[in-house]
């Protein structure tokens, strides 16, 4: 029987990379489908097994050398990237400069690309996702905000519901961010997902990613992100200081300015679903021509 890689970032800790590999939700009927952590990768597994590169942010740098040994080692099979995106980490993103990103030195000799930015030069295959049932479920909503953070780039506001994406639970995420009717956000996923549920969201960025939606979220402009400490001080004297390694939290003043920006789109769960669909149904197409050619 026939074989096909799902190659992303295997994280237990992270529930976008849990959710996101589109192995999850469709499946391949005359194919053994495994998943693989693209920074792990066995060359002696690759050969003649079909690759899909599918699942988060894997267009950064430090996965390059991944990219480079999935490309030289592709021989009669197919390699397909679904719905990926590009990462570039920092504050004050200028847009042209996103728009120019090189997506060519991660896809050269793909059979199939589906990158998850929109208006960019690729195909348009947003992140799969989109695809678990528990967005069909119909949540009340009960708070005007609610805020989800990244579990390294939080959002100080204790006097709305909170929530990290440290949890694991989708169907409790979806949950609380469905009770909100503006979700506060510094995660992708909590922006995305708040997106299909039809709710309003505020994105407050890290990362390139979140000015590459189809549904734009609006963008509250951080200005630099702040690495969290613990100070002990005595007499107006710092005494002691420890800095957390990966934890940043970011000023927000007047972040209630930047909610006319923010829009629901009903029409993302549909068109999301619709288009991953859309993509897989290509895949299916190129897999069979493969085998009619082999």
């Amino acid at each position: 029987m026939k074989s096909i890689i799902n190659y992303h970032v295997i994280d237990s800790t992270n529930i976008g990379d849990l959710f996101s590999a589109p192995t999850k939700y469709f499946s391949f009927p005359g194919y053994t489908v495994e998943q693989a952590d693209i920074r792990t990768i066995n060359i002696e597994e690759i050969r003649g097994k079909h690759i899909i590169v599918g699942g988060g942010g894997l267009l950064y740098s430090p996965f390059l050398p991944s990219f480079a040994k999935l490309i030289a080692q592709k021989a009669h099979t197919k390699l397909i990237a679904w719905g990926i995106g590009q990462q570039i980490y920092g504050n004050g993103f200028d847009i042209e400069k996103l728009q120019n990103f090189d997506y060519s030195q991660y896809l050269m000799n793909f059979d199939l690309v589906g990158i998850r930015d929109f208006h960019y030069k690729y195909n348009w295959v947003s992140c799969p996702s989109c695809m678990h049932p528990a967005f069909d479920k119909k949540r009340e909503i009960k708070h005007d905000f609610v805020v989800f953070s990244h579990k390294k780039f939080q959002i100080k506001m204790s006097n709305f519901p909170n929530m990290t994406n440290n949890n694991q639970d989708i169907e409790e995420i979806l949950d609380f961010l469905g009770s909100g009717e503006t979700i506060l956000t510094s995660s992708y996923h909590g922006a995305y997902w708040g997106t299909l549920l039809g709710r309003k969201v505020l994105s407050f960025p890290f990362s390139s990613k979140f000015y590459t939606l189809k549904h734009p979220p609006g963008i509250f402009p951080i200005s630099k992100w702040l690495q969290q400490k613990i100070q002990f001080s005595l007499f107006n004297k710092t005494l002691w200081e420890f800095s957390y390694k990966n934890k940043f939290s970011c000023k927000t003043d007047n972040w209630q300015d930047y909610l006319k920006n923010c829009h629901a789109y009903p029409e993302s769960l549909p068109e999301n679903r619709e288009n991953n669909h859309r993509y897989y149904s290509e895949i299916l197409n190129l897999l069979d021509e493969s085998t009619t050619q082999s």
